[in-house]
C-alpha cells in the first residue's frame, strides 16, 4: 500500500471516530504525498483522482466542523487546477482530456456545496455557466 492510501486510510478513521483534527492533519498529508507523486507523474489519473477525492475530503471535514467558507475553499482548489490544466498546451491532449473529464468531477460538489450555503448571485451564475461549458465540452469517448 501506498503511503498516501495509508494516509487517508487513516484519515477517513480518524474522521469516521470524530477525531476531526487528527484526521485533517492525515489528509493534509496525503495531499502533500500525492502532490509530490502526481507532479512527478502528471498524467497518472489515478493519483489526479485520489488527489481530489483528498481535498473533497477536507472539505467534507470543514463542513462537519461547520466551517463552510473552508469546505469551499477546499472545493474550489482541485476544479481551479483542472480548469488551469485542461487549457495549457504545455501538457499532453490525454491529460488535456482527463482534466476536461475530471472538471465534472470538481464541479458537482461545487454546485452542490453552493446550494446548500448561500453563494452570492454572480458566484452562483458562474458555476451554473461553467456547468453548461463543462458539459458541452465533454469529449465523446469511444
Amino acid at each position: 500500500m501506498e503511503v498516501w492510501q495509508l494516509l487517508l486510510l487513516k484519515g477517513n478513521d480518524s474522521f469516521n471516530r470524530l477525531e476531526l483534527p487528527l484526521a485533517e492533519e492525515y489528509y493534509h498529508q496525503a495531499i502533500e504525498c500525492l502532490e509530490q507523486k502526481w507532479y512527478a507523474n502528471i498524467e497518472d489519473s489515478d493519483l489526479l483522482m485520489a488527489w481530489i477525492s483528498a481535498f473533497h475530503n477536507l472539505a467534507v471535514l470543514y463542513e462537519a466542523q461547520e466551517q463552510p467558507k473552508m469546505a469551499f475553499r477546499y472545493l474550489q482548489i482541485p476544479h481551479q487546477r483542472m480548469a488551469e490544466l485542461s487549457q495549457q498546451s504545455q501538457y499532453s491532449e490525454d491529460l488535456q482530456t482527463i482534466a476536461l473529464l475530471s472538471l465534472k468531477i470538481t464541479l458537482m460538489p461545487l454546485l452542490a456545496f453552493s446550494k446548500k450555503y448561500p453563494a452570492c448571485d454572480g458566484c452562483l451564475s458562474s458555476l451554473n455557466k461553467m456547468e453548461i461549458a463543462v458539459n458541452a465540452s465533454q469529449p465523446v469517448m469511444h
